[in-house]
């Protein structure tokens, strides 16, 4: 759940998982995360990126090795706690740096933090937060604090739709994550899903190694008619288009005609 939620670069985030921070590469420049930074995306100004993450980190800063996350965002948001006060961490300038944030919003970012390598968990049945070097370095501004931040937006509840579903479509046409998709779209979202399977049993992978449910709802929303069109839906980039696009193609072709 933290690599997938983590907003900051896919491949630094597997390395660093397995202990191989030396060949991280702050940024690998590929991944998804990467790419919407590079690109500007729906992020905010840079100079805010920083200016927040750095607040977060100075959260963790104050609670180094005493307390878990939980204690960072009530001394972030501003919220009374015994424990804060016996430390006197309620009279520091930390004390509710982000108290126009939720407090979700600001657990979620701390946790990106800990994918980013900026923070870390003590083991035991009471995890601990440590701010890292690497950490102490970003709070410092002496490193770029690159990371996606949390949606303000409330996460949706329940199954897939509701909210999700009236966000409405991508910046390239994409269908939405939980839109409902149309009869047709419906029948060529099916096709596509055994398509998968039958690929994904040939080579011995799991189906979302082809293709997630991602990407063949926006195919099958998009209906593209060759290898230009195709690299429009999600997760469909030039190595898998080069690998999979003429059977795509052929799926899609052939469940339009039939729906």
């Amino acid at each position: 759940m933290r690599w997938g939620e983590g907003g900051s670069c896919r491949h630094d985030a597997i390395l660093r998982y397995f202990g191989d921070e030396n060949e991280t590469l702050a940024g690998c420049g590929q991944c998804d995360v990467c790419i919407a930074l590079a690109e500007g995306g729906a992020q905010v100004d840079p100079e805010e990126v920083s200016l927040l993450v750095r607040k977060a980190l100075s959260g963790v800063a104050r609670v180094h090795n005493a307390f878990g996350l939980h204690a960072a965002v009530l001394l972030l948001r501003g919220e009374s706690d015994p424990r804060l006060q016996r430390r006197g961490l309620d009279q520091t300038k930390t004390f509710g740096i982000l108290k126009e944030r939720p407090k979700a919003w600001v657990l979620s970012l701390l946790r990106r933090c800990v994918t980013a390598g900026w923070v870390d968990l003590t083991r035991g049945d009471l995890p601990l937060a440590v701010l890292t070097e690497r950490g102490q370095a970003v709070m410092q501004a002496r490193l770029p604090a690159r990371l996606m931040l949390p949606s303000d937006r409330p996460e949706p509840s329940g199954a897939e739709g509701g909210d999700r579903a009236r966000r409405g479509r991508g910046s390239r046409g994409q269908a939405a994550p939980g839109e409902a998709l149309d009869g047709v779209a419906a029948e060529v979202f099916e096709a596509l899903r055994k398509h998968r399977m039958v690929l994904a049993r040939a080579q011995e992978v799991p189906p979302y190694v082809i293709a997630s449910d991602r990407s063949l709802r926006d195919l099958a929303h998009l209906r593209p008619r060759n290898m230009q069109e195709l690299g429009l839906a999600h997760g469909i980039g030039p190595a898998k288009a080069e690998r999979y696009g003429a059977g795509l193609l052929q799926v899609i072709a052939a469940a339009s005609s039939a729906a």
